[in-house]
């Protein structure tokens, strides 16, 4: 069975109630899956429950390392577009990516390393 978005953002809820602050994607997965599969095995992916998350407005901090720069907005999955800046001597410098649509901002050269959910 897939499960809703409806369904998971109910989860997600009820699992913030439970724990003020989750550290990771995995252990959001984790909760959510047994939480939601009490009753029926669920299908589901811990990139949608971060989309959903994200999408309901749950709180999301990314914290990112140096990487490959990352072309898609991990929540909405829009093409991210360069933050621009001028350097000391007027020239134009990019400084990081930016995504239009939901404001995720990661900083140039990084990609997203872990996902903490608050509530």
């Amino acid at each position: 069975m897939r499960a809703t978005d409806h369904q998971i953002l109910e989860s997600i809820k009820k699992v913030l109630r439970d724990d003020l602050v989750i550290h990771s994607q995995k252990e959001l997965f984790e909760k959510v899956k047994k939480n939601l599969s009490e009753d029926k095995e669920v299908q589901i992916s811990q990139e949608r429950i971060r989309k959903v998350a994200k999408k309901y407005g749950v709180k999301v901090q990314v914290h990112s390392r140096k990487g490959k720069v990352i072309k898609d907005c991990p929540f909405c999955g829009k093409e991210l577009q360069d933050i621009i800046s001028q350097d000391l001597f007027g020239r134009a410098t990019t400084i990081g990516k930016v995504c239009k649509n939901c404001k995720f901002e990661i900083g140039m050269g990084r990609s997203p390393s872990r996902y903490i959910f608050r509530r």
